[in-house]
């Protein structure tokens, strides 16, 4: 990420208004599936486990765009999985 450019001095800063704070950001966390098929996905079963190459317990990277937000990692939360974020980057 690049730090925006600090405001002249004695005027706001726009970036830090309420409005823009609550701006929607879409994010993604990706994880590496070696030689995953759209067959396979068509043909997958609720409760069916999937083989990453993410090995158990590391972070995933969280991203919005080409930006790297934070570090995450998988949990899940009353039979509904969630992503929480460990560090920020």
């Amino acid at each position: 990420m690049v730090p925006s450019p600090r405001p002249p001095e004695g005027k706001p800063d726009p970036l830090s208004s309420a409005a823009v704070a609550r701006l929607p950001v879409e994010v993604d966390v990706a994880v590496p599936v070696r030689e995953f098929r759209v067959r396979r996905l068509l043909a997958l079963e609720p409760g069916q486990v999937i083989e990453s190459q993410w090995t158990q317990g590391d972070d995933l990277p969280l991203t919005a765009g080409d930006v790297q937000l934070a570090w995450s990692e998988f949990e899940v939360v009353d039979s509904q999985l969630a992503v929480r974020v460990t560090r920020l980057t």
